[in-house]
């Protein structure tokens, strides 16, 4: 990750630099950004980049870092919130606020396209792993707390629930972001709503009787 001389730039600055690198690798693959020319898209001479980063793929992980915790920052998501009437109103209202912070950021469907087909690079795949178990983790606790609050089946062990869960997330997160540049937003906005139906249909609790 980036050494803590790039955190301790402004809060702007530091975003500009990640949104703009976002772009250049979402836009040319990372075999293809030219580190020159992405250091001067960036704005920055090369000895501050060296001053920031370790490298490409540094810089690379540090943008899904960034990418991740602007859509789901589950390190603030607590599942507290997610009481016995409140579970799937507070989800469906959680992946409402995801949806409509990759409409504010643009760059992030471009760049999630990466993560899902990442270089060869083993820092930047160790990184992607690392992302991708910590939302394994919060799915898990989020089946559990379902569970335990009676608005998620308890028939069903929730290891496989959570499996479920995470094949159909990954199968719907690739699906609209090799889509999206076509969609119109009405119809984004309808499949995001159709897709939570199917998420709520596979994992609520049964109907009593």
């Amino acid at each position: 990750m980036a050494r803590p001389r790039f955190r301790n730039l402004d809060r702007e600055t530091r975003h500009r630099i990640l949104e703009t690198a976002a772009a250049e690798f979402a836009a040319r693959g990372f075999e293809g950004t030219s580190l020159n020319q992405l250091i001067d898209r960036l704005g920055i001479s090369k000895g501050s980049f060296y001053y920031y980063f370790d490298d490409k793929a540094d810089l690379f992980t540090t943008v899904v870092d960034y990418a991740w915790a602007t859509v789901l920052p589950v390190e603030r998501l607590d599942l507290a919130q997610f009481g016995a009437d409140s579970f799937w109103p507070a989800l469906q209202s959680l992946m409402r606020e995801a949806r409509a912070r990759v409409h504010d950021n643009p760059w992030l469907v471009g760049f999630t396209r990466l993560m899902y087909d990442p270089p060869e690079s083993i820092s930047v795949r160790e990184a992607l792993a690392e992302k991708f178990a910590e939302v394994r983790q919060w799915q898990a606790g989020l089946i559990r707390r379902g569970q335990d609050v009676g608005a998620v089946r308890s028939d069903m062990p929730p290891e496989l629930l959570q499996a479920m869960l995470a094949g159909a997330d990954e199968a719907g997160d690739r699906w609209f972001v090799d889509n999206w540049d076509r969609l119109e937003e009405a119809e984004i906005e309808r499949l995001f709503e159709e897709v939570f139906a199917i998420y709520r249909r596979m994992l609520a609790r049964p109907p009593a009787g």
